[in-house]
């Protein structure tokens, strides 16, 4: 992104002196490895952020940063910590000097996001282990900041609260959304759903998606587009948090009027058959859905 207005101003009374500056760094883990990335004008290579906007809250800024760095919505889970002192003191090619004082975030992005380097800042993205990164030409700041991060992911696997990654299914056709309901178990336990489930060991996302609606409801369908990422905890009925990934889907001329059943006569948890009844809500009673899972349905609808 090119400078803004409000830094422009300031350099025009201050010339090249220093700066100190607010910011917002995102640190994106997947599994082992972390996503860095790489400047246009610095052999070296960091981590995604920038500076904070006047009137900016800080976690607005890190989404901000993120959309416009690499074209991704994300989604924040939390601080790691707040950084500052020599090693973010940066010297630009046209001379400028800053100190940068950093919060940074804990992100997620979908994993079958494409990157695009929309505001020109970067030509490079990668994901790396921190052995990995131990061999790259890297900014000093770095390796404080994915010291922290590794600690915290250590002490929330201590305290047994698991992350699991679903992919939910919004199948919308006449302004009805495609949902089901458990046959033999009490409303109040389980709710009105949507196809949902997850994400299988090496498969993405979107891909999850499709296959879910067709295990579910038996109709096949195709992803159209991704609304989003958004983290549920379901405490205190499993120690976990669900990373939902929202797609919207479209399948060939459905038929808005159909009720039927589905089901799984050995489901994979074990126990009994379970059957439940599908059929299109219209969307003006979708606030029904149960447990966050129309938390992207506004999304789906512009």
């Amino acid at each position: 992104m090119p400078i803004s207005p409000y830094l422009s101003e300031l350099r025009e009374r201050v010339g090249h002196d220093l700066l100190l500056l607010p910011a917002v760094t995102a640190i994106i883990r997947r599994g082992d490895r972390f996503l860095l990335c790489r400047q246009a004008h610095s052999p070296q290579w960091g981590l995604l952020g920038g500076g904070i906007e006047p009137l900016e809250k800080p976690e607005e800024a890190v989404l901000r940063e993120v959309r416009e760095e690499i074209g991704v919505d994300a989604t924040v889970h939390g601080i790691v910590g707040a950084y500052g002192g020599e090693e973010l003191m940066v010297s630009y090619p046209n001379g400028d000097r800053v100190g940068y004082t950093t919060i940074v975030y804990s992100c997620s992005i979908p994993i079958d996001a494409e990157f695009l380097f929309t505001d020109g800042e970067l030509i490079e993205t990668a994901w790396f282990t921190i052995p990995e990164i131990a061999q790259l030409p890297r900014d000093r700041w770095v390796d404080p900041i994915i010291d922290d991060a590794s600690r915290l992911s250590e002490t929330r696997h201590a305290e047994q609260t698991s992350i699991v990654e679903k992919a939910v299914c919004y199948v919308i056709a006449e302004n009805r959304l495609l949902v089901f309901t458990h046959d033999d178990t009490d409303m109040l336990a389980t709710g009105v759903q949507v196809p949902a489930g997850t994400v299988r060991q090496g498969e993405g996302a979107a891909d999850a998606a499709e296959r879910e609606l067709f295990e579910e409801t038996g109709l096949r369908g195709t992803v159209t587009r991704s609304l989003g990422t958004d983290l549920y905890d379901l405490s205190p009925a499993r120690d976990e948090l669900a990373l939902r990934h929202f797609f919207q889907l479209e399948i060939t001329d459905p038929d808005v009027t159909a009720v039927w059943q589905a089901g799984e006569a050995d489901p994979a948890t074990g126990g009994s058959p379970i059957s439940w009844t599908c059929r299109w809500l219209p969307l003006s009673q979708a606030h029904v859905l149960a447990a966050g899972l129309g938390a992207r349905l506004g999304a789906a609808t512009r």
